[in-house]
């Protein structure tokens, strides 16, 4: 059978074997667990996962950095969304259509049809958003009420992974740890529930202080992982899928922080001095009003003020510098979209850029999504296992040597006149079916279109040739 016998002595029993002889008597598991997740919790890991998310929904560290001394003077701090247009544009650029998944089985390509549906392209889509900004993002495989196989993405902060092998393909064990809101004896308080998922099931604590202590109400710890029919089962493998965004497991947030926090400044700082500078001051010489108050007061009503013998009024062009800063401006936009390897779309020459000059433009993009293909290649390849496991289980076939391909459709940018163009120097040379292929506006309706319009010339031929044998029969009966 293709899942652990929940009778037979679970491997974590002997993890945990390992762990008493490595930690000594005096340390429980327990005590293990929380000295795991404290040292998690405090980790520069964790911490880039939180910030990348930050960044991403625009709260950078101008908000907490940038302060004035002086109450008078301005205190502006201006977001740019950098991190949220490089992230989506690698999201929309690779996983933004729907994939192509290839397998020669009919009858297995329809039971992928009932799983690989939109609900899971949705979260394939949004894993792929976690990755870029933390890293690595989780799908967590589990049966859901209607016994089906659904799929759920947990929070990368959340989830302190055991890996089984140096280069983390697959996890062994894992601790997820979540704050939730509660009521105790009627008053709502916030309690940080932590779950020890292991090949033997799964524990459920709540951390009180440097304690775990048994969640009553997630059933203190259950030996199963799922259960079908209400029979209890162990996977084999741990149900967490890790997807990465690279093989370091690097945030993308890390290669442009330094720079998007330097634009941000350097645009506040810049939009300071405009407010704080105002277009033009005023000298005055002899100005017979008693304060200044009044002067501008009888400048706005009056349009005219005092002025003693002698006096006179004049007025200074205010022309704040702000080249310098907005040349600092252009290379650090330069530099957020090289080594963030995006496209800047502000680009006044793109609009106008031929075909290659386009593939040039978005060759950065291009690579760093191939890197992500290829991590998602692998992980869609462990998920597989689970789906056939499941499809086995419920004894819809056995489907585990059976090949399945993801084909990723890239939104691909292309020259639409460049290509039209060569669609037209193709005919003669391809044939038309294969010419229409690669027309930027091809659609699978196209050749249902092209048959409804051949029947639909077929017939007004067919018709003009029945009325016009008609008449020609009754001339010739006229005739003779």
């Amino acid at each position: 059978m293709l899942v652990e016998d929940v009778f037979k002595r679970p491997y974590y029993e002997y993890l945990n074997d390992i762990i008493k002889r490595m930690v000594g008597e005096s340390m429980t598991i327990n005590e293990v667990i929380v000295q795991e997740l404290k040292d998690w919790q405090n980790s520069e890991t964790r911490r880039k996962m939180l910030v990348g998310e930050a960044y991403y929904l625009e709260t950078t560290d101008i908000q907490k950095e940038k302060t004035q001394e002086i109450s008078w003077k301005s205190n502006i701090k201006l977001e740019h969304g950098f991190a949220k247009k490089l992230v989506n544009q690698k999201v929309g650029y690779l996983l933004s259509k729907e994939p192509t998944i290839a397998t020669e089985n009919e009858a297995y390509a329809e039971q992928l049809k009932e799983i690989i549906n939109r609900d899971f392209l949705k979260k394939l889509k949004n894993i792929g958003k976690e990755a870029i900004n933390k890293g690595i993002g989780y799908l967590y495989v589990y049966i859901d009420e209607e016994e089906k196989l659904a799929f759920k993405k947990l929070p990368s902060e959340q989830i302190l992974p055991f890996w089984k092998d140096a280069e983390h393909t697959e996890v062994s064990s894992f601790i997820r740890s979540y704050k939730e809101k509660v009521y105790v004896n009627k008053i709502k308080k916030t309690v940080e529930k932590v779950e020890y998922h292991h090949p033997g099931g799964i524990d459920y604590f709540i951390l009180e202080g440097n304690k775990l202590v048994p969640d009553d109400a997630a059933g203190h710890s259950v030996n199963y992982h799922i259960l079908i029919n209400e029979k209890p089962f162990l996977w084999k493998r741990i149900p967490l899928i890790p997807f990465k965004y690279n093989e370091e497991e690097q945030p993308l947030i890390d290669s442009i922080k330094s720079l998007i926090d330097n634009y941000n400044l350097q645009a506040s700082t810049n939009a300071d001095v405009l407010a704080d500078i105002p277009n033009f001051i005023y000298k005055l010489i002899n100005y017979g009003g008693v304060d200044l108050k009044e002067f501008l007061e009888d400048l706005r009503i009056y349009r005219t003020i005092k002025l003693d013998e002698g006096g006179d009024l004049d007025k200074l062009q205010a022309t704040p510098e702000t080249d310098a800063a907005e040349k600092e401006l252009e290379r650090d936009r330069k530099s957020i979209y090289e080594f963030g390897r995006g496209v800047d779309t502000t680009d006044s020459n793109l609009g106008n850029a031929s075909g290659v000059a386009l593939r040039y433009r978005y060759s950065d993009l291009d690579m760093d999504c191939n890197n992500l293909e290829s991590e998602f290649h692998s992980s869609l390849e462990h998920l597989m296992w689970f789906v056939n496991e499941y499809l086995d289980m419920k004894g819809l076939g056995d489907f585990s040597n059976e090949s399945v391909e993801f084909i990723f459709n890239r939104d691909i940018i292309i020259s639409e006149s460049e290509v039209i163009t060569d669609a037209k120097n193709s005919v003669g040379i391809l044939d038309d079916k294969t010419i229409r292929e690669n027309h930027p506006w091809y659609t699978k309706d196209v050749e249902e279109r092209l048959a409804e319009q051949k029947k639909l010339e077929m017939d007004q031929y067919d018709n003009y040739e029945t009325t016009f044998k008609k008449k020609q029969g009754d001339v010739n009966g006229e005739t003779t």
